[in-house]
């Protein structure tokens, strides 16, 4: 098992989270304990995050992404976003 700090983690966390994905064993330390980072399937609607901590059904879920693509949609005609379609550079960012 790998194993690191939450500072170490957090430097390195795409890289770790790859890793984990690759099924290698990811073990953060905090305090006295150790956290397993891994991959976690959702298999249901009723067992996603939002329906459990808002109460949101799948229906409700699909005409709120409906409307919000609806709306990025509207407002790319209208110029007011556009895609990018360049190559990042983090360093351009400093």
């Amino acid at each position: 098992m790998k194993t690191l700090t939450i500072t170490q983690a957090r430097k390195n966390l795409g890289q770790l989270c790859n890793d984990a994905a690759r099924g290698k064993v990811v073990g953060i330390i905090s305090g006295h304990q150790i956290f397993q980072l891994k991959p976690v399937q959702v298999v249901a609607w009723d067992d996603t995050y939002v329906a459990k901590e808002y109460g949101v059904t799948s229906d409700e879920m699909e005409k709120f992404v409906a409307g919000a693509d609806a709306e990025v949609s509207r407002k790319e005609k209208r110029g007011a976003y556009t895609r990018f379609k360049g190559k990042f550079d983090p360093k351009s960012l400093a």
